[in-house]
């Protein structure tokens, strides 16, 4: 029962209680003055008919209520959770351990005892707000076969063209520092303790043989920024800005280039632009396209030569039809994966299996 309704009662029940008064009155006045009652008389009727009238009315009024009890406990309960439901201002209203405290009940009360803690640990980061998320992601990557490069025949690689673009939105103390790294991983099992501790805007597999490895680790460090600069072409931009490679520390597992960039650290979005190209050793190849945050209307191209290269696909995206290997653009020569107006989860993404081998 909503607050008008409460007042509407109370001014009916007021409003019956006198004019009951204003009629036993008027009665107690015609009795005494024209029918020539006494006073004690009257008085006695009054109060018998009080005592006849009263039992009655209670008995019906807790009997009545008894008997609406769970309706209107359920109406009440429909309200509230209409208002819920509906209502932003409503929830608005609630501090944010009660709906904290709401979440979890609800989420007990549908999946049970046993499955709670595991829902709600995935839950959990979106409700307390420690995640980033990503949108406008356009991910282009394009298969070409080897440049001329003194370093890579083209024979032995290939090269991968890749251009990476999208908005960043970092919650809680979590932000972008003004320096960070590009990596470009050489052994997978070197990977917990080479990305440990330090702060990584993105990372790729570089594969590529023992003795073009042994000349890059021999390179003096002039030669090694020449490197990331002109071979792998990598640039780097953050809110529009082209970030300065600061210098670049090249190990038997990884290539670091180590970059500053002149954005704002306290602010909570930006804009990532990057883009590189690199050698990659032929052969059968997994390329692994990644979803590691929250990321909304992802787009993920990848072209390549039809005549040199075979390249199967593989979607580990959210189970769903628009995000499956068979919604997605499939022509001789690409895949296009573009998810609209829907939200990607980690760990998700899309494995490209490359088979570059060519008959000599």
């Amino acid at each position: 029962m909503n607050r008008k309704n409460r007042n509407d009662m109370k001014i009916k029940t007021f409003l019956l209680f006198a004019i009951t008064l204003l009629i036993w009155a008027l009665l107690f006045f015609v009795k005494l003055h024209f029918w020539g009652a006494e006073g004690e008389s009257v008085i006695d009727d009054i109060v018998s008919n009080m005592v006849g009238i009263i039992p009655p009315l209670l008995i019906f009024d807790f009997g009545l209520e008894y008997l609406t009890r769970d309706n209107i406990a359920s109406d009440i309960s429909e309200k509230i959770t209409q208002t819920l439901m509906g209502e932003s201002e409503a929830i608005s209203a609630f501090k944010d351990d009660d709906k904290i405290r709401f979440v979890k009940n609800t989420v007990k009360h549908l999946v049970g005892e046993d499955a709670y803690d595991m829902v709600y640990a995935v839950m959990e980061p979106y409700i307390t707000g420690k995640y980033n998320r990503r949108s406008m992601f356009r991910y282009k990557i394009t298969l070409r076969n080897g440049q001329k490069s003194d370093l890579f025949d083209d024979r032995d690689y290939f090269r991968i063209y890749e251009s990476l673009r999208y908005r960043k939105n970092y919650s809680g103390d979590c932000t972008l520092p003004q320096k960070f790294s590009v990596a470009f991983i050489m052994n997978d099992n070197a990977l917990d303790e080479a990305l440990r501790n330090r702060t990584y805007i993105f990372q790729e597999n570089l594969l590529i043989n023992p003795a073009e490895l042994k000349k890059l680790l021999e390179m003096p460090a002039a030669e090694k920024r020449d490197f990331i600069e002109k071979e792998l072409h990598l640039s780097v931009y953050v809110d529009g800005k082209l970030c300065t490679l600061e210098d670049a520390d090249f190990g038997e597992n990884i290539i670091l280039a180590n970059y500053v960039s002149e954005h704002d650290p306290a602010a909570k979005v930006h804009d990532i632009d990057l883009n590189f190209s690199m050698p990659q050793k032929r052969g059968v190849n997994d390329l692994m396209i990644s979803i590691s945050e929250p990321t909304y209307s992802p787009v993920i191209e990848l072209s390549y030569p039809e005549t040199d290269m075979e390249v199967k696909a593989f979607s580990f995206l959210n189970d769903g039809e628009d995000s499956s290997l068979d919604s997605a653009t499939h022509n001789i020569d690409s895949f296009e994966f573009n998810i609209q107006d829907k939200w990607i989860y980690p760990m998700s993404g899309v494995v490209f299996a490359i088979n570059t081998t060519r008959e000599e």
